[in-house]
């Protein structure tokens, strides 16, 4: 009874955002999750009218496929074994998404987009406890919370969203049917998740994207109780068919109380116990490369590098650095297999340095036995060496669910 107190507010929250299109694209179930970039934006032909299925020149087309009215997932998991809590099953999502896109091939034209989740691994959408904050948590870890709501408006190739958005930071997706691996890297539990303000986007053809943005700094939601600001900047080129790399950063001013230890989703400098951080200056990068190798192999490799020094003393507190590779071969369209590798390190000073080294290498399967319906199994294993403390474990995980 108490989950579904909490999921009320969540459920008014969509049944009262009006008309609602796709979100999630079925096609990119097929074979692999689509594990992309982020900085792609979600600009794309929605009002084009299904094509005749025979031209006067008697060639054939394909039709377009309309966006849908309403889309989502539910995806639920097993884990057990090293930093992981284990022997229950959860409820990691359900994911329900109401969206009007924007036509580029338009010169003017509006959008919207909300994502309303509920399950237990929606923490990191709260933020700094803005409107969806105040539903609370359950005793078990169910919570629910808008994950994205945003108005968007397009002129031709130019648009730009208004509210609160996915980040374009990181390479691994919030939404758990976007992934190939049952479990995230440890750069994407040290990446923000959103931000709330403006991103313009500019694509003047296929091969290139430009993204720009002024936001509330990271994770803090609609309240913004310490006055965060932040700068946003994103590219993606495609030179060629199967070969893309992307560039995301963010610059941001982080307030806090002095002798205040943060607790924000995005907090990279919480990982060693925390700091009394104060007021910081904050930069976070990632750099993407993917490349298919064949029709059945595809490898992508990612990177993160960031900061924070204090504002007043330009003194360095925390850095992050930390790279993996990604490569997923697709053994048959019910079939997909996947391994990441992954190295992260960071450094917090403190009253005196400390220091966390990651080792990880993960393999998971993608089963479809049919299209809505997918089963992921993976096996992972994690070299840790924090602050001097050492350890390591395998992580059994399976995550299984439906898209509608």
């Amino acid at each position: 009874m108490k989950r579904i107190a909490y999921f009320t507010p969540l459920l008014c929250t969509v049944i009262f955002g009006g008309t609602a299109a796709l979100a999630v694209d079925l096609d990119s179930l097929n074979g692999a999750p689509s594990q992309t970039p982020k900085v792609a934006s979600a600009m794309r032909p929605y009002g084009e009218e299904v094509a005749a299925p025979y031209q006067t020149d008697f060639t054939m087309e394909e039709p377009a496929v309309p966006e849908k009215w309403i889309s989502g997932n539910i995806v639920g998991s097993w884990c057990d074994g090293f930093l992981q809590t284990g022997n229950r099953w959860n409820m990691n999502q359900a994911w329900l998404t109401v969206q009007k896109s924007v036509d580029s091939n338009m010169p003017v034209d509006y959008g919207y987009h909300v994502d309303a989740i509920f399950g237990t691994n929606n923490l990191q959408c709260f933020g700094d406890g803005g409107f969806d904050g105040k539903w609370g948590v359950s005793e078990d870890g169910y919570c629910a919370s808008i994950y994205q709501a945003y108005a968007e408006l397009g002129l031709g190739k130019l648009s730009g969203k208004f509210g609160k958005f996915g980040t374009l930071i990181g390479f691994e997706d919030v939404n758990a049917a976007n992934n190939a691996f049952a479990t995230h890297s440890h750069m994407f539990n040290n990446e923000p998740t959103t931000h709330t303000g403006g991103l313009f986007t500019w694509a003047p053809d296929d091969a290139l994207e430009l993204n720009v943005g002024l936001v509330a700094g990271s994770d803090n939601s609609w309240q913004n109780k310490r006055g965060d600001t932040g700068f946003l900047f994103g590219a993606t080129l495609t030179p060629a068919e199967g070969f893309s790399i992307s560039y995301a950063s963010e610059l941001c001013q982080v307030h806090s109380r002095l002798g205040e230890q943060r607790v924000a989703q995005s907090g990279g400098y919480y990982l060693l116990g925390g700091a009394d951080i104060g007021d910081q200056n904050e930069y976070l990068q990632t750099f993407t490369a993917s490349l298919d190798l064949s029709e059945q192999l595809s490898y992508s490799f990612v990177s993160n590098y960031g900061t924070m020094e204090d504002r007043a003393t330009r003194t360095h507190r925390f850095s992050q650095y930390g790279f993996a590779n990604y490569l997923i071969y697709s053994i048959s369209d019910q079939l997909t297999s996947a391994v990441r590798t992954e190295y992260y390190y960071c450094t917090l000073r403190k009253a005196e340095d400390s220091e966390g080294k990651i080792y990880d290498v993960s393999y998971g399967l993608t089963y479809k036995p049919v299209e809505n319906i997918f089963i992921l199994p993976e096996v992972r294993y994690d070299w840790i060496n924090v602050a001097g403390v050492k350890s390591k474990g395998v992580t059994g995980a399976v995550a299984c669910g439906i898209v509608f």
